[in-house]
């Protein structure tokens, strides 16, 4: 696994944990659910034929936006804005 890769895995996760904070979910819950997705996130890496940043993008995108996952994982959506 690659240095920009992980790079792109740590700043998606950073910015779930953000938006969950900012959504007041508990602190348990945020740690479950970034760890959730590192996991889920490392299992597709293994499966790629080559570990890319690109890759590694795709990958995020299908699992969601940080706003999506947050708010599958029980945090209320964000007023516009």
């Amino acid at each position: 696994m690659g240095i920009e890769s992980d790079q792109v895995v740590y700043e998606y996760l950073s910015r779930v944990g953000d938006v969950a904070q900012q959504r007041q979910l508990p602190s348990s819950t945020r740690m479950r659910l970034v760890n959730e997705l590192r996991g889920e996130i490392d299992r597709r890496r293994a499966r790629t034929p080559v570990d890319s940043p690109a890759a590694v993008r795709r990958i995020i995108a299908r699992l969601g936006t940080p706003d999506e996952v947050v708010t599958a994982a029980g945090g209320t959506p964000s007023g516009g804005g």
